[in-house]
């Protein structure tokens, strides 16, 4: 049994950890390479969330790793990984109650894990008193097939590309309100990070005379995409996965959508999509219903 201890990450440690990640998923036999580019969203959470990354350690050899963020009194779980020769070692268990912990220490009062479908660390989460909330389906679509429902989702109501004005005073103001409406927290400075270090292009859907919905959409994802009503987020994801289209025209879309945004799912399916995976999120204390929201990806959901 490994004496396990957890102890901070390191940002100059963030190379391994994309390496850890690609080997506990089997995806991928690189080596680290020091020079290697950072993971973008595990350099913007560490920078913004330092307290929230932990490696777990046996003397000098790694365990794994654990990342989670705070946005308003939110929790979120964003990566836990063990390595397959390590499992079983209380590594994980360790990892996630030093994080747990780091929530409580920060006044967190909402917690969320997204995770896939694996008894270990579905068994972990109910342990520590999570239940599950709703299954996120990671939607893949072809480009020729997206564009008849995403053009027929957008033409729902109006909208504006707001990119350059979107965090100006009145452009953050709606943003906030949409997203403590919808997810119950306001997060500034992930928004600047999809907008200006992930080049993501943005739309402001209007339903009445307030705007209700924005969609993010870009050269490396589709969404973020929240809004104030099932309807308005609809439009928002239609231009969101334009936006996409127009950036990488000869590309597939790859969307990470709630299966409670119903709708959504139905319309994208019904145009040849194919879910590739199904994660689950799972919730304690949360009160949001994540059925008018799709995921930026499930590193920063």
């Amino acid at each position: 049994m490994a004496k396990v201890k957890v102890r901070r990450t390191h940002r100059e440690e963030l190379p391994g950890v994309v390496v850890l990640r690609d080997a506990v998923a089997g995806s991928s036999d690189q080596m680290l390479d020091i020079d290697m580019e950072i993971d973008p969203d595990l350099n913007h959470l560490i920078t913004h969330d330092p307290d929230g990354f932990m490696t777990a350690i046996d003397r000098d050899e790694t365990l794994g790793y654990g990342a989670a963020f705070i946005r308003s009194r939110q929790w979120i779980l964003s990566q836990l990984w063990v390595l397959p020769q390590h499992q079983g070692t209380g590594a994980g268990e360790a990892l996630f109650s030093k994080l747990l912990s780091f929530g409580e220490n920060s006044g967190a009062k909402e917690y969320l894990a997204l995770v896939p479908p694996a008894g270990g660390i579905q068994a972990l989460l109910v342990k520590h008193g999570f239940q599950p909330v709703v299954p996120v389906f990671h939607i893949h679509l072809s480009a020729s097939s997206a564009e008849g429902p995403a053009g027929a989702m957008a033409r729902l109501f109006p909208a504006k590309e707001v990119s350059q004005d979107l965090l100006a005073r009145q452009g953050q103001a709606d943003v906030d309100r949409i997203d403590k409406i919808a997810r119950n927290l306001v997060r500034e400075v992930d928004h600047h990070y999809w907008l200006k270090e992930r080049s993501g292009r943005t739309v402001f859907v209007r339903q009445g005379a307030r705007v209700a919905a924005y969609g993010y959409g870009g050269p490396h994802q589709v969404g973020p995409v929240c809004g104030t009503t099932q309807e308005a987020a609809l439009c928002a994801l239609g231009h969101s996965i334009e936006m996409a289209l127009e950036t990488r025209p000869e590309q597939d879309i790859s969307i990470s959508m709630p299966a409670s945004f119903s709708p959504a799912v139905q319309a994208l399916l019904e145009a040849g999509a194919r879910i590739q995976s199904t994660s689950l999120l799972y919730g304690r204390g949360s009160t949001s219903a994540f059925d008018r929201v799709v995921f930026g990806n499930p590193t920063l959901p």
